[in-house]
């Protein structure tokens, strides 16, 4: 298993994690509290420490089938964070239309960029990742 797919299961693991703590929450909290169980995800983040590249000059840390992949994974998770996040301003834009109001709650704006933008974009690149690296099989082959 390669350095990008141990570090793309812990990010899936850590988002999911969160989101059943969120799940679990939500009907004995309010769901800003709820919210909070999603600071899980940030563990993800220690991925590039736990699983550093390999110091032995004689082992290739990863080839170019990795970096490709590594780019794909990347490019897809832009294009996905971009249009979830549109559409979450949209839907915002549109409620907030709805219901009279000209301003939205200061409140909204992060969990918006962090939702919508951070979360998407790490998930979705460690989601293709794993969908890459399975599609072409376990020996590299297609």
């Amino acid at each position: 298993m390669s350095r990008e797919q141990k570090m793309a299961w812990l990010t899936v693991g850590c988002f999911a994690v969160g989101l059943i703590g969120f799940l679990s929450l939500l009907p004995f909290t309010r769901p800003r509290a709820a919210v909070a169980a999603f600071a899980v995800v940030g563990f993800g983040g220690l991925g590039p420490l736990l699983f550093r590249k390999k110091r032995d000059p004689k082992e290739v840390a990863e080839d170019e089938r990795d970096k490709m992949i590594a780019q794909k994974a990347t490019l897809a998770a832009g294009v996905s964070s971009y249009t979830a996040f549109v559409l979450v301003c949209m839907i915002t834009w549109g409620i907030c239309h709805h219901q009279g109001r000209e301003q939205i709650s200061i409140h909204g704006l992060p969990l918006i960029v962090f939702f919508a933008g951070l979360i998407v974009f790490f998930v979705g690149r460690a989601a293709t990742i794993l969908g890459l690296y399975g599609r072409e099989g376990r020996h590299g082959e297609d």
